[in-house]
């Protein structure tokens, strides 16, 4: 796990994820799904809901992993710990609850934003990038910027927040706080292929919520 070495920019990238036999396998699902594919949706915070907004989000998502749903979810569940320590973010627990498979076309992109929601039982501490497009790398741009918090200064203004953009690389993990304002940068596919685009699995971690059975109750 290789961690930002910059605190305003807190992320964690993990390389060598799930080697080139299984990104061959995602290539393959996403290929024989690509009708099943719909335009990606934003959530509106307060209320929870989804619509889609193209002037902040374009692109196309399927919620179903199908064969890959349990591998996934073991993967994140299993650098959810050392994710948490390396970002020095203090939660006893999370539990990886979303998934997603996102495709970014030719001129697609993913506004500035950040991934935190307004509700008690569904609190979303880590976000999850997986790369695993087509190598060698058949489409341009479409790196994920971090932008970082600004640095206290002895004048009267902070200096201005910095950033970081990482690159797309195919079996590649990201890993960083859902408070930290992100976004893609527009993609570019010169053949327009369905293969050529840059293909993301997401994942956001919750705070683990307690049980039924864990929870006490008093008269």
């Amino acid at each position: 796990m290789r961690v930002a070495a910059d605190a305003r920019c807190p992320h964690a990238v993990l390389e060598q994820v799930l080697g080139a036999v299984r990104v061959a396998a995602l290539l393959d699902h996403v290929a024989a799904r690509r009708d099943d594919f719909r335009p990606s949706s934003v959530s509106r915070r307060r209320s929870g809901t989804f619509i889609v907004d193209q002037e902040l989000r374009k692109s196309l998502s399927l919620q179903d992993l199908g064969p890959f749903a349990h591998e996934i979810d073991a993967v994140v569940r299993s650098i959810a710990g050392a994710a948490l320590a390396a970002l020095h973010i203090a939660e006893a627990a999370v539990e990886p609850r979303q998934f997603e498979l996102v495709a970014f076309r030719d001129g697609d992109y993913l506004r500035a934003h950040i991934d935190t929601t307004d509700r008690a039982d569904k609190v979303r501490v880590l976000a999850c990038v997986y790369y695993f497009a087509a190598t060698p790398r058949r489409f341009t741009g479409g790196e994920l910027r971090l932008h970082g918090l600004p640095r206290p200064s002895a004048g009267s203004r902070p200096e201005p927040a910095s950033h970081v953009d990482v690159a797309p690389d195919t079996d590649t993990l990201v890993v960083f706080p859902t408070w930290l304002r992100h976004e893609v940068l527009p993609v570019h596919v010169p053949s327009g292929s369905w293969l050529d685009s840059r293909f993301t699995l997401n994942c956001w971690l919750h705070r683990m919520q307690p049980s039924a059975a864990d929870t006490s109750t008093r008269p």
